[in-house]
């Protein structure tokens, strides 16, 4: 009895031991350390009674609210919608006459306004549900990605643009057969 006694001490001495160079390499805390709670309310907290504080919204869900064109429905649960389809659809609607219109509608060619043409681009963001503002930068150097597909390409006129028989639905049409 006494030797387990001095067996069962000496573990508790050799197991002390160890913890103490563990708790020198790694500092140990034996209770989770908090800040001191401070009972102060910020400027921004305001009584509601009892109630949430009401929603904000930003500017651009406003602008999407506004937005005729932008159905949020379809925007799930369907392919999403191509830039030069959207400016198409623009066109042949008539919406933002003030930012695009046709110069030559027979041969598909169109023009954006120097004035307006960020306000396009702005919309054409938010159609495609970017977080980050459209420029129309941006939305030009798309512009121009079509013109190595064939949907879309620049004329040499400044902010002109002619889309392809096929995208104006004139493509099978003016095809000639191989022989």
């Amino acid at each position: 009895m006494i030797q387990r006694s001095t067996d069962h001490k000496l573990r508790n001495i050799t197991l002390h031991m160890s913890l103490m160079q563990i708790s020198r390499q790694v500092a140990f805390f034996p209770r989770t350390v908090y800040p001191p709670h401070v009972s102060q309310r910020s400027s921004d907290d305001e009584d509601h009674g009892g109630r949430s504080p009401p929603l904000e919204v930003s500017d651009e869900e406003c602008l999407r609210d506004r937005v005729p064109y932008v159905n949020p429905g379809e925007l799930g649960n369907k392919k999403k919608i191509r830039l030069y389809q959207f400016l198409l659809d623009l066109l042949r609607n008539g919406d933002m006459k003030d930012s695009i219109w046709w110069v030559d509608r027979d041969k598909g060619t169109f023009q954006f306004s120097s004035k307006h043409k960020e306000a396009l681009a702005h919309r054409w963001g938010i159609q495609k549900g970017n977080r980050k503002k459209m420029t129309y930068q941006k939305m030009a150097r798309a512009l121009r990605n079509y013109g190595k597909t064939g949907e879309v390409k620049k004329i040499k006129k400044k902010l002109t643009y002619q889309f392809s028989d096929e995208v104006l639905g004139r493509g099978h049409l003016e095809r000639k057969p191989y022989m």
